[in-house]
């Protein structure tokens, strides 16, 4: 795909720069010349067509300046976030979900701040986990801790369209139902390196995928150490003769962001999710600049991501209610719970200071999450990352919105 080179006067670039708006979060919005406009120019970017002035030096615009706009030529729409942003040469390729610890031992986590989607959901005992799930398999920094795999989660990757990492797995479900609702996986357990030693990336050697990290291993208990890289994610799917190869659903109706029409919204700089008992403080704090929800959480401590030393934060907050059960008849020291999201439910669409309440639906497991108003139609959703909040629908009364 080529770059496109578009003619035209100092004057009028000077009215586009002017004319730009501004956003709700006081940023410029991309210029007026769109992304068609580009691509219907018949001109390409030739380097031998410089001005006269350029060639003399002379930076000062004339009237007759020619400007190289530079286009999207290397980057689409990310599916999962409604932003140019996904690198062309991921087109056609299915994306990761990774699932990950979020006990209070286990963070700071490393990698979450580059997922374009996370879900957080409820596992044995009322702690939460986290799938964090993105677009491009190979360009996934140093994720972690990585934990094992719910029947559930299963579900969660399995609607995006994504490859499904755990390490390790409950042995009772979710070996058979992956199998029999055709959800690729790969269980990094049956390849760790070095068991029980910590190391960095580049000590792994031969078909191991995952290993303990060196530095948390001595600060942590083991099972809060379990890391990966996109690099190695690759190549244990090419070993596990996964077909990397298919298309990305688009996650959402994404619309421009800001731009969203929600219906009967009221103001939210606020909300605190309960899951239960043990995560009852999931916190989203709204920054008007920034158009973003910050997450914090265990006794209002930033949710962070070490490997840049970055706050999580998201342009969208989901919390979708649903029956969480304990298993019939799992008589496990697990007490391993099903969320069953087939059955849909209520919730909350969260965005740009606004939320409006929702009902949603997934039918099956490799069916999309679609959230509606309360007319019926389905939701606009503002373009930018999402977290996914799945909640048992007996703790709805314990949300607070400010």
């Amino acid at each position: 795909m080529k770059q496109k080179l578009i003619r035209f006067t100092a004057i009028t670039a000077s009215v586009i720069l002017m004319a730009a708006p501004l956003s709700a979060c006081g940023k410029k919005a991309p210029e007026s010349i769109s992304y068609e406009t580009w691509w219907t120019s018949d001109a390409t970017n030739d380097s031998s067509q410089t001005s006269a002035s350029e060639s003399q030096g002379d930076t000062t615009p004339s009237e007759t300046t020619e400007y190289i706009i530079p286009t999207p030529s290397d980057v689409v729409e990310n599916p999962l976030t409604g932003l140019v942003e996904m690198d062309i040469n991921n087109v056609g390729k299915r994306g990761a979900a990774v699932s990950v610890n979020n006990a209070r031992a286990a963070n700071p986590s490393r990698g979450t701040s580059d997922a374009s989607v996370i879900f957080e959901y409820e596992t044995e005992g009322g702690q939460t986990r986290m799938l964090c799930v993105y677009e491009d398999i190979s360009k996934i920094p140093l994720i972690g801790s990585i934990r094992s795999g719910r029947v559930g989660s299963a579900d969660m990757a399995a609607g995006t369209g994504a490859i499904f990492f755990s390490w390790g797995a409950d042995p009772t479900a979710v070996p058979a139902h992956v199998r029999n609702n055709n959800i690729s996986w790969v269980d990094l357990n049956r390849n760790i390196f070095e068991y029980g030693k910590g190391h960095d990336a580049g000590d792994v050697s031969g078909n191991c995928f995952c290993w303990y990290d060196r530095e948390w291993k001595s600060q942590r208990a083991q099972e809060h150490c379990g890391v990966s890289r996109g690099d190695f994610l690759v190549k244990a799917v090419e070993y596990n003769n996964i077909d990397i190869n298919g298309e990305m659903p688009r996650l959402f109706h994404f619309v421009e962001s800001g731009t969203a029409k929600m219906t009967d919204s009221v103001n939210c700089s606020e909300v605190s999710v309960y899951f239960s008992s043990t995560n009852d403080d999931a916190l989203f704090v709204y920054n008007p600049e920034e158009c973003v929800y910050y997450k914090s959480q265990y006794e209002g401590q930033p949710q962070m991501d070490i490997n840049n030393d970055t706050q999580i934060h998201f342009t969208n907050v989901f919390v979708l209610y649903c029956p969480i059960n304990l298993r019939p008849g799992d008589t496990s020291s697990e007490h391993h719970v099903d969320i069953h999201m087939e059955e849909g439910g209520t919730g909350y669409y969260i965005s740009y200071g606004k939320a409006e309440a929702i009902t949603w639906t997934k039918p099956t497991p490799n069916d999309l999450i679609k959230c509606y108003d309360k007319n019926g139609n389905e939701i606009e959703v503002n373009a930018g990352k999402s977290y996914i909040c799945v909640v048992d629908d007996d703790e709805i009364s314990k949300l607070t919105m400010n």
